[in-house]
C-alpha cells in the first residue's frame, strides 16, 4: 500500500474544515495531519505534522495567504501548496503561482474537484479549478518578472509594510531614525515604481503582498 497523502488545512472558517475533513475521510489514500484556524506558527505547525500537501486559504485573521505560501516553499522541501479560496481575480491567482502555490481552487468548486487537485499537486502537476483561466499561467511564463515588487529597495519593502499597517510618515520616520522628508520621499518612489497613485491602492498591494503582517 502506497503511503497516504498527508494534508494539512489552514482556513478561518471551522465549517469548512469540518467538511473537507468529512469529505477527504472517505479516501483511503489521504490523510488529515493538522489544520489551522490562522496562520500565526503555520509554517512550523505544517513541517512539525509532516505533511506534504497544504490547502490554504489566502483571507486569514492573523496572516496572509500568499506569506505563508511564500514561507512554505521557502523552507521546506517536498510540500505542495493548493490554495482554496473565495478570489477569482487573475491577479490574485497570478501572484499565488509567483508565491510557489501549485494549485488554485475556488471554494464553490464541486468535492470532487478537490480531491482531483489534492492527488494532482501532489503528483507535481500545476492545477487550475474550474473557472479559472489556464492563460494565467501562460502569461506568468513569458513575463516571470513583470511584478515591480522585485525592483524595491530592502528599505521600500519594509517601509511599504508598515505604511500597510497603517503608520504615518511621522511615525515611520521615528522608528527607523529619518527625517519625515525622507519618509515622504521613500512613499513617491513606491509608488512611481509600482505605478500606483493613491493611497487606498497602494495599501492594498501591500496587503497582497503580505506585508501588512508583523513576522
Amino acid at each position: 500500500m502506497e503511503t497516504p497523502i498527508r494534508l494539512f488545512m489552514i482556513d478561518d472558517h471551522t465549517l469548512l474544515r469540518q467538511g473537507i475533513s468529512a469529505l477527504l475521510s472517505h479516501e483511503n489514500d489521504i490523510e488529515i495531519v493538522g489544520e489551522s484556524a490562522d496562520g500565526l506558527n503555520a509554517v512550523n505547525n505544517v513541517i512539525a505534522a509532516k505533511a506534504n500537501v497544504v490547502v490554504l486559504d489566502l483571507s486569514l485573521p492573523s496572516k496572509n495567504g500568499l506569506d505563508i505560501c511564500r514561507r512554505l516553499v521557502r523552507k521546506t522541501q517536498g510540500i505542495s501548496v493548493l490554495i482554496l479560496t473565495m478570489h477569482a481575480e487573475e491577479e490574485y491567482v497570478a501572484e499565488a503561482f509567483r508565491s510557489g502555490a501549485q494549485g488554485y481552487l475556488l471554494k464553490e468548486s464541486a468535492a470532487e474537484q478537490l480531491v482531483l487537485a489534492v492527488r494532482t499537486v501532489v503528483g507535481g502537476e500545476l492545477y487550475l479549478g474550474p473557472g479559472i483561466s489556464p492563460e494565467i499561467l501562460r502569461r506568468i511564463a513569458e513575463r516571470p518578472d513583470d511584478d515591480p515588487y522585485t525592483i524595491l529597495t530592502e528599505r521600500e519593502r519594509h517601509i511599504l509594510g508598515l505604511i500597510a499597517r497603517g503608520q504615518s510618515n511621522r511615525i515611520i520616520a521615528e522608528g527607523l531614525g529619518l527625517s519625515i522628508k525622507t519618509v515622504d520621499t521613500h512613499r513617491w518612489r513606491l509608488m512611481k515604481k509600482l505605478d500606483i497613485h493613491d493611497q487606498t491602492t497602494l495599501v492594498k498591494y501591500a496587503i497582497r503582498k503580505g506585508l501588512a503582517q508583523l513576522d
